[in-house]
């Protein structure tokens, strides 16, 4: 009985040290002021409502500046379900199972699919600092093409909203460091018509190298179709 008790005696401070290096967390490095997101690379959470429906799912999500996505949504049992692919305004959306591809325009998708509001995605790509401390409260700008911009900061500089003179809305919010980068951790948009989109980001991958290879859709032996013609999604 002695021995065990000055086993566990000696063993004790160990445990204790271990399990606070574990827990411990990580320090993150300061923002940089201007500093500006040009590649993405995460798993994501993924959640569409629509009045048409609503949908969501688990994946992960690449970005590449200006404007190209590719998302992959995977079943639960970690197969891909279905692909995205997005540059400027076009769209095409893979289905592997299926040997079928439907690809158009963003106006293109049918008005009764809970995806339509997928468009909003291209939001995303903001063409400007996240972090900028000489940016407080309210600011408004005019955007080529898209009318005028208005983005609200928080107290430290951090982009926290936009609104575009189209109706669309981007918030951003529980940002992180990646090594000094700003990234909210969540990115929530909305039309102001019923339609809302929220993307969830785990351990993201921030300005890393992106092949443009991983931002092209695999079309070889695939079915095109137009995207207006695609159903039950």
């Amino acid at each position: 009985m002695m021995n065990a008790v000055k086993y566990w005696t000696t063993l004790l401070p160990f445990i204790l040290i271990t399990a606070g290096c574990a827990t411990a967390p990580k320090p993150q490095v300061p923002l940089r002021p201007g500093a500006t997101l040009e590649t993405v690379s995460a798993m994501v959470s993924i959640s569409v409502k629509a009045p048409q429906g609503s949908t969501g799912g688990h994946g992960y999500m690449l970005y590449k500046k200006p404007d190209r996505f590719h998302l992959v949504m995977l079943t639960p049992f970690g197969t891909t379900a279905l692909e995205t692919f997005s540059a400027d305004d076009r769209l095409t959306i893979l289905i592997p199972s299926k040997g079928t591809a439907y690809s158009g325009s963003f106006t293109d998708m049918p008005e009764n699919s809970p995806l339509r509001g997928w468009r909003m995605i291209k939001l995303m790509a903001v063409d400007q600092p996240l972090f900028d401390p000489g940016k407080k409260g309210i600011v408004e700008k005019s955007g080529e093409g898209s009318g005028e911009i208005t983005s609200w900061y928080d107290d430290t500089g951090l982009l926290t909203r936009k609104r575009f003179a189209t109706g669309e809305e981007v918030f951003f919010r529980d940002y992180q460091s990646a090594d000094g980068v700003p990234f909210p951790s969540v990115v929530e948009f909305t039309d102001g018509n019923g339609s809302r989109v929220k993307i969830t980001f785990d351990e993201p991958e921030i300005n890393k190298p992106v092949e443009d290879a991983a931002l092209t859709p695999n079309l070889e032996g695939i079915t095109i179709l137009p995207l207006i013609s695609i159903k039950g999604i």
